[in-house]
């Protein structure tokens, strides 16, 4: 509703009744649903002036929903099998880019910033590929892997991934892959 609607963070939301009818559900229910999104962080009610929708791009919900979520031993290994998966899925893609050595430069290039990091370096490659679909999943597989590990691949060994761009160059997808492995 809220992407059907427009509405942008400071918008704000339709009425609890507006709401019950578009919803077919009751005005409780509604309440409560509010109330669970302003515990979360991502409405705000202003008294005599209604409810906003707040910014939550740098919402912490992942790092919430993933002490429920990932619970389970094999919830986390599935997570981050379905990370790679996807990783491995752009990798792939990318060496049917015409223009793949320019990009290559440009992610070398950008890769010898201090402060670049793993998360940096795939969101780089899911860009170029061009798949916005794959780049959300990613997105969102990739913020519960991060809730699961900390540690940074990239930070810790940055002579890998600058080894994995130059593979990449060659177009030798086994060789991507198996290099990919190794990180």
């Amino acid at each position: 509703m809220i992407a059907a609607d427009g509405l942008v963070p400071g918008d704000k939301m339709p009425s609890e009744r507006e709401l019950s009818e578009r919803l077919s559900a009751s005005r409780s229910s509604i309440r409560e649903a509010l109330r669970a999104l302003e515990l979360l962080g991502l409405i705000e009610t202003r008294r005599g002036e209604g409810t906003f929708l707040r910014d939550f791009n740098d919402h912490q919900l992942v790092q919430l929903l993933s002490t429920f979520i990932l619970q389970r031993e094999q919830t986390k290994k599935d997570v981050c099998l379905t990370k790679e998966i996807v990783e491995m899925g752009c990798l792939s893609s990318l060496v049917m880019l015409p223009d793949l050595e320019k990009h290559m430069s440009e992610l070398t290039e950008k890769i010898k910033d201090a402060s670049f990091t793993e998360h940096d370096f795939f969101t780089f490659l899911m860009s170029i590929n061009g798949n916005s679909l794959l780049k959300k999943i990613w997105l969102i597989v990739s913020d519960y892997a991060d809730a699961i590990h900390k540690e940074d691949r990239l930070l810790m060994n940055k002579e890998a991934f600058v080894h994995l761009i130059y593979i990449i160059k060659t177009r030798n997808i086994k060789d991507i892959f198996d290099t990919y492995k190794q990180l």
